[in-house]
């Protein structure tokens, strides 16, 4: 008996050729990135260290699924399980949150599940709100289709290298303003999304759609190898940052920032006891909150939501009112006397907004 028959792709690449051709490289099969992350950060190839890439294979890559984890069964990361005996559902079951669980959110729960539902650390946040696209009955499916799921046959280190990535534009149309292409919002009267939006010839910063529309999100600073899981406690802020990717999202000079769970001594049970090159890459990540609103702290500008928070000035005059979304030098500062490693300011020093403030109004 075989327990996952497609863990072998040639099995369902043989009536469905086109789909196994570029799956077998998407980020739901692959963890190329993670590799990548790893070697980045401690200097080692895997190539030359077969017992590290044992290592990760049997911890990271448990985390990575097969057709039939989406299609059939549950994933293993939930102990796996018929989803309805032996039917093969062409779409993945993905239900709202009364189910005990579902195909989408066995995996994606800790961020997603928790921020899109209004779930765990995020339900006793005042004003703290279900995702806009919750209330209007969308499931995981509604905007993550077959080719966002499957990728396009190339292997990306990020989701957001994938060309078939869904994104706020899709729905949210492109519009024109006298000649400016702005594509934040689809109402040609919104100063706001004019101001910010996508301007080819405007020297005004662009935001993406979640700096302004996306709620507080979850964080954490620490993770362990060999089961421990997440060892730091997780946290719920907001952060706004320089990109930290141009060259994957151009378009974008402010945005969202998550600090994921990595530290120095992440993978001291594999016998790496301080990643040598750890500030090689940023630890506040490019992020994309699964908690939309149209009216955050940052869009009120009436006060209305948090009296101390009026929505422009909360930005504009960050300075001298004391509420700062901005991810900051002094914070980096503070993050590493707390956590006990300066590599946390080296590594993320490129994307504080401390010169890049904006005018007050």
């Amino acid at each position: 008996m075989i327990a996952d028959p497609s863990a072998n792709i040639e099995l369902c690449g043989s009536c469905h050729a086109q789909i196994a051709s570029v799956n077998e490289s998407s980020a739901h099969s692959t963890f190329e990135g993670y590799k990548t992350f790893f070697e980045t950060r401690s200097g080692l190839a895997f190539e030359n260290h077969p017992e590290i890439e044992e290592e990760f294979n049997d911890e990271c890559g448990a985390c990575h699924t097969t057709c039939g984890q989406c299609h059939v069964s549950f994933p293993n990361t939930v102990k796996g399980g018929l989803i309805n005996g032996h039917v093969f559902n062409a779409i993945p079951v993905t239900t709202d949150k009364t189910e005990f669980k579902q195909v989408c959110t066995a995996c994606h729960s800790s961020r997603i599940e928790e921020e899109f539902y209004k779930l765990g650390a995020m339900e006793n946040i005042a004003g703290y709100g279900i995702d806009t696209h919750y209330y209007q009955s969308f499931k995981c499916t509604s905007c993550h289709d077959a080719m966002d799921m499957h990728g396009d046959g190339t292997i990306t280190e990020t989701r957001y290298e994938s060309h078939n990535l869904s994104r706020c534009e899709d729905c949210h149309a492109t519009v024109t303003y006298s000649d400016v292409t702005v594509t934040f919002g689809s109402d040609s009267d919104n100063i706001f999304h004019q101001q910010h939006g996508i301007a080819s010839d405007s020297n005004d910063p662009v935001f993406q759609c979640q700096v302004c529309h996306s709620q507080d999100y979850k964080n954490c600073n620490s993770c362990h190898v060999a089961g421990s899981g997440i060892t730091g406690e997780v946290y719920v802020t907001f952060e706004i940052g320089l990109n930290p990717i141009p060259d994957v999202r151009p378009e974008y000079d402010y945005v969202v920032l998550r600090h994921i769970p990595i530290s120095p001594d992440t993978y001291e049970p594999w016998g790496e006891t301080n990643l040598a090159y750890y500030s090689a890459l940023p630890s506040w990540k490019y992020a994309s909150p699964h908690n939309i609103r149209l009216f955050t702290e940052r869009t009120d500008t009436s006060g209305g939501l948090n009296d101390e928070y009026d929505g422009c000035r909360s930005c504009h005059n960050a300075s001298e009112n004391g509420n700062d979304w901005f991810l900051r030098a002094s914070e980096l500062d503070s993050m590493a006397t707390e956590l006990g490693y300066t590599e946390e300011v080296d590594a993320n020093q490129s994307y504080t907004v401390d010169d890049a403030i904006p005018s007050p109004l």
